[in-house]
């Protein structure tokens, strides 16, 4: 344990950048690199350095770090969070860094990866090693990890991590308005006109006729597709579909739109496809939609905070728990593979409706930021006058 949480510290935010400023100058290759391959990582990022004193305009340190880089770059080490604490990945590697670095650790917005039954998940030794090592260099006795919702929560009980704080994900927290839930359900029309899509993941081609659905809605409403992840879909947000090679082209047209010809799918890809590398513009695009839905819930949750209505498929346990935490609309894509009809303009409306109370959605907001706002003071960081306001 290191101090006292009363003391502030100068925060840096240890790992990947929240913004890509250089991207069009930059392979598809490099962009991946500094994203991890999922441009969503950039939402959380983004908002870590706009809600705490001290971190924005500051460069953050890389993973890869030694120890007396870190030293010299800040007294505390703020690390952004997502689904690692799962059995995708041995964070072994990172745990045995860690452990070298001697200023205190803040982790935000740790999550689990399961099915959507909400199985307890079989974690490497090495993740949940370096979970430990986390709360080993706590700045306090309070808990210095935050964590996404109630099953993150049951599955680090299961592994023996017991003092973790429940905020949700910090990009629920972007837009400043203390009443958006009432902004958001303004703009809810039964019809919307124009739609704009999170694309899902090219790699579940079992969720391939709901993506099939939504892409068609695109069509019908001059609508977007907006690309997240992995690689080939970033590529092809780029308008770098012909860069592909055939195998890849048809992995993508399978799952997205399997009714087009390669030729016809080319074209609906440089007239609907994009991706991209800072949150602003990306938030800036979604306000001109009228609805957001789709099976990434960053992509969902930035509409959201733009202001326009959304709902996400949840197709695993990272979606399903981030969507019942920050009472975000959501559908279990198992629920939708069967229909017949699919997704329609009319029906994502009533999906959104029946679920989107604007008061609760702004209550339960309110009540996460004043949780978060106490986790961060409780370790020493500062919350920004925005974020003070929405704990109010």
């Amino acid at each position: 344990m290191h101090g006292g949480g009363g003391r502030a510290r100068q925060p840096i935010l240890f790992g990947q950048t929240d913004a890509l400023d250089s991207s069009p100058f930059l392979e598809t290759g490099q962009v991946c690199e500094q994203v991890s391959t999922n441009v969503g990582n950039l939402a959380f990022v983004y908002a870590l350095k706009r809600q705490i004193v001290g971190l924005e305009g500051r460069a953050n340190v890389p993973w890869n770090s030694t120890p007396a880089q870190v030293r010299r770059a800040g007294d505390i080490c703020v690390i952004p969070c997502a689904n690692q604490f799962g059995p995708h990945y041995d964070f072994g590697g990172p745990a045995t860094r860690l452990d070298r670095i001697d200023v205190p650790l803040v982790a935000v917005g740790l999550g689990t990866q399961s099915n959507l039954d909400l199985t307890i998940p079989d974690v490497p030794e090495g993740t949940v090693r370096w979970v430990r090592s986390i709360m080993e260099h706590a700045p306090s006795t309070m808990p210095n990890v935050s964590i996404r919702g109630e099953f993150s929560r049951r599955v680090l009980d299961a592994y023996g991590f017991h003092d973790v704080c429940v905020v949700g994900c910090p990009s629920l927290f972007l837009n400043p308005s203390t009443t958006l839930g009432r902004s958001i359900a303004d703009r809810q029309v039964d019809i919307p006109g124009r739609v704009a899509v999170a694309a899902g993941h090219p790699d579940r081609l079992h969720l391939a006729p709901i993506e099939h659905s939504l892409a068609q809605i695109v069509t019908a409403t001059n609508g977007a597709y907006v690309c997240q992840s992995p690689f080939e879909s970033i590529r092809m947000g780029r308008g770098e579909v012909g860069e592909l090679n055939a195998t890849e082209v048809e992995q993508l047209r399978k799952y997205v739109y399997s009714g087009l010809s390669t030729d016809e799918f080319k074209t609906w890809v440089k007239a609907h496809a994009t991706v991209f590398f800072n949150v602003p513009g990306w938030m800036e695009f979604l306000r001109r939609f009228d609805f957001v839905v789709g099976m990434r819930i960053h992509g969902t949750v930035l509409g959201l905070q733009a202001g326009v209505p959304a709902l996400c498929i949840a197709s695993d346990s990272r979606t399903l728990e981030l969507c019942q935490t920050m009472r975000i609309p959501h559908v279990l894509s198992r629920n939708c593979i069967d229909a017949i009809d699919g997704f329609n303009l009319e029906k994502l409306s009533r999906l959104f409706r029946d679920q989107f109370d604007p008061d609760l959605f702004d209550t339960n907001r309110n009540r996460l930021a004043a949780s978060y706002c106490a986790f961060l003071e409780g370790n020493g960081l500062i919350p920004t006058p925005a974020m003070r306001s929405l704990a109010n």
